[in-house]
């Protein structure tokens, strides 16, 4: 019983320690900022409703990046290798953000991505669900600030 009260009360202090947050240190995706270049960390998917990550490698080639401006402009770099010679692919377009939902519209789009999004000072997170013959997946993708 002892345990019970000292696990309540530490969920109880956490969660007033939280609430008492002024609402200019919000950090939970909704209001942070996603402006800057991020470099992919990780990749993976839900499954089983588990999140499972794995570190994003690319051999010798430069890691996948998104640069998000602050007038809504976004510049994605996509790092293959060709024949042994590593090749870099370059898309741009725009970027909105409502919530914790991020749309990017790269030119010739005429709908856009949505992910829903996870934002802190250092880290991005970005999930995007779609459904194949009756079965949703989701892949999740982790980007770190450059």
């Amino acid at each position: 019983m002892k345990k019970i009260t000292i696990l309540f009360l530490s969920v109880l202090t956490l969660g007033l320690s939280v609430a008492s947050c002024s609402s200019d240190d919000d950090n939970d995706g909704a209001s942070a900022s996603v402006e800057g270049k991020w470099e992919l960390s990780q990749e993976g998917a839900i499954v089983g409703g588990k999140e499972i990550l794995v570190d994003a490698e690319n051999g010798s080639c430069g890691k996948d990046t998104y640069e998000f401006t602050n007038d809504g402009k976004v510049k994605e770099t996509t790092y293959y290798s060709n024949d042994g010679k590593c090749e870099a692919e370059t898309d741009n377009g725009t970027w909105t953000k409502n919530g914790n939902t991020l749309t990017v519209k790269f030119t010739g789009d005429t709908q856009g991505d949505s992910y829903e999004i996870e934002v802190s000072s250092n880290k991005i997170k970005l999930k995007e669900t779609y459904t194949e013959g009756g079965q949703s997946y989701t892949y999740v993708y982790v980007y770190v600030k450059k």
